[in-house]
């Protein structure tokens, strides 16, 4: 498929909604010759539309307050835009995870700080009641981490494209995390039981 199809793929996911410039931009980097594949365990942008929210509801006002963009792992779940109001502005949506197999969770209070998350290279844990990413060092020790083949490119583009600075320690990662938890999770939590 060439770039051109993928970037027209990908703006049809947003639903009239402006695409933060933070995307555009990532979209440009993963549809690149020298980036052939995963540059991220944390997160692949998605250019074909998921039915996995469907799973959760199919009311037409819970599905239009949620936008999917990106995988969040190698089993399925995704990352979507939480759209509180019609006249939101995505820059600043925060960002939720869908789990494969249950669990809405807050990831991240906007899309800058899912980025930054992602140059951890950890890929989102996702159960129906708990969402976490693991400890890298961990990982590394017991020989079950495989760093992303473009991770380093990755790195690079968030530090001088995006203009953000890279999240690259597990501590670090928890307190955006739990900061958007404590932000936005009771929110969110009350908004899906109207509808599940």
């Amino acid at each position: 498929m060439n770039s051109t199809m993928v970037k027209q793929e990908f703006t049809a996911l947003f639903k009239g909604y402006k695409i933060p410039k933070e995307l555009k931009s990532l979209l440009e980097f993963q549809v690149s010759e020298n980036i052939p594949s995963y540059y991220s365990n944390a997160i692949y942008l998605m250019t074909e539309e998921t039915s996995l929210i469907e799973n959760y509801s199919t009311d037409e006002a819970f599905l239009k307050a949620f936008i999917p963009f990106a995988e969040a792992n190698s089993s399925g779940s995704i990352y979507a835009f939480w759209i509180q109001n019609s006249e939101e502005d995505l820059a600043k949506a925060p960002i939720v995870v869908f789990g494969d197999e249950g669990g809405i969770f807050v990831v991240a209070q906007n899309i800058q700080e899912l980025l930054q998350i992602a140059a951890y290279d950890v890929e989102a844990v996702v159960y129906e009641d708990e969402f976490y990413f693991q400890d890298k060092e961990a990982l590394e020790e017991d020989g079950e981490f495989t760093a992303a083949d473009f991770n380093m490119e990755y790195l690079d583009w968030l530090r001088s494209d995006a203009k953000l600075k890279p999240i690259l320690t597990i501590d670090d990662v928890d307190a955006l995390v739990d900061e958007a938890q404590a932000n936005y999770q009771e929110n969110l939590e009350q908004y899906v039981k109207r509808f599940i």
